[in-house]
């Protein structure tokens, strides 16, 4: 069933269009049962209902590793194309991912161009072989070697510190999530405790050229998963509110910018909204020139967790909207579609 068709209540709820909220998430993160605490969840949960994004201060992850992390990404797409393309692998979206080989958009079935970004992926890093849970036939499918590049030399450690940061915070947010829906503390812990995360650096490079028609440095899209965590060095980032404007996400220095994906969505029965957000390629030929980085981490869920609306949202008024489908087999379907390279991506 698709999430583009919403109950009665979430339409009530969406009749405001809020601007993003900044949330201070320091109160949450130190003592989750305190008044200050409380007023950190509803700010969250009103987020999520009305625009399915919010910005986090006071969240856990230095500066300077967001700085250092920008500034390895840097010197890995400023290598050159050559050097890139040894970590790249036709059959696997882990590693190098040149400029318009992705259309994020197609995901969605839109039809848009191929997206004008690179990226760079890493897979969950750290794995104990040792777990049956990742040795088995499903485990090596969804938790294949990551590859590396050898420069810059400080790259796979400082990706590797920075996800072990963005799984935390994923976490805490996920704890904060269970009480923001009315649910027993740790009710997401065993459900996404071995899940698969994906880490991207994302270079949107200067554009010397008019993009083409319905081409995007990313495409309309929601995301796949539970939730995303981005860092980047600038604004850009846009979300489509529910009046069809698309409007900035605020950009705070230090800040982490924070959206919910289909998974979440579907848990939550679309009380929660994955919202379509995008980064557009700029008509002033001055502003095409300048370039982007970005950094984001997404958490998934366990491939065998069973996503399907949790109890506090489903009543009379609000049966279940979504059949339980396992999360490996949900992502896959869209992954799939992302990374079909016909003609015009290959152009």
């Amino acid at each position: 069933m698709s999430g583009s068709e919403h109950t009665p209540w979430v339409e009530e709820r969406r009749r405001s269009v809020g601007i993003v909220p900044v949330v201070d998430l320091e109160a949450f993160r130190n003592d989750a049962s305190t008044d200050a605490a409380r007023r950190v969840v509803d700010e969250v949960r009103d987020a999520l209902e009305t625009i399915g994004f919010f910005v986090v201060t006071g969240h856990g992850i230095p500066a300077s590793l967001q700085d250092r992390t920008l500034a390895v990404g840097r010197a890995f797409f400023d290598l050159s194309e050559p050097d890139k393309l040894r970590c790249c692998d036709d059959q696997n979206f882990l590693g190098y991912n040149p400029l318009g080989a992705e259309r994020v958009a197609y995901a969605h079935h839109d039809e848009s161009g191929p997206d004008l970004k690179a990226n760079f992926t890493a897979g969950r890093i750290g794995i104990d072989r040792s777990d049956p849970y990742f040795d088995c036939e499903a485990g090596r499918q969804w938790f294949p070697p990551n590859l590396w590049p050898e420069r810059p030399e400080e790259f796979r450690e400082t990706l590797a510190e920075y996800a072990q940061a963005g799984e935390r915070l994923a976490h805490t947010l996920m704890e904060l999530f269970a009480r923001a829906l009315e649910l027993e503390p740790g009710y997401f812990r065993d459900k996404v405790e071995k899940c698969m995360t994906y880490l991207r650096v994302l270079d949107y490079p200067a554009l010397p050229d008019v993009p083409q028609p319905n081409q995007y440095r990313i495409g309309p899209h929601s995301d796949y998963g539970t939730l995303t965590l981005v860092t980047a060095d600038g604004p850009g980032l846009q979300v489509k509110t529910r009046s069809g404007v698309w409007e900035e996400v605020p950009y705070v220095p230090g800040g982490i910018q924070v959206n919910i994906g289909d998974m979440m969505e579907q848990w939550t029965n679309d009380r929660w909204v994955s919202t379509q957000h995008r980064v557009l390629a700029p008509d002033d030929p001055a502003e095409r020139r300048v370039r982007r980085q970005a950094i984001a981490f997404f958490l998934t869920a366990n491939y065998d967790t069973v996503i399907a609306p949790v109890a506090s949202c489903v009543d009379g008024d609000h049966p279940a909207r979504y059949a339980p489908v396992p999360a490996g087999e949900e992502l896959l379907a869209k992954l799939l579609r992302q990374y079909e390279r016909g003609e015009s991506a290959a152009s």
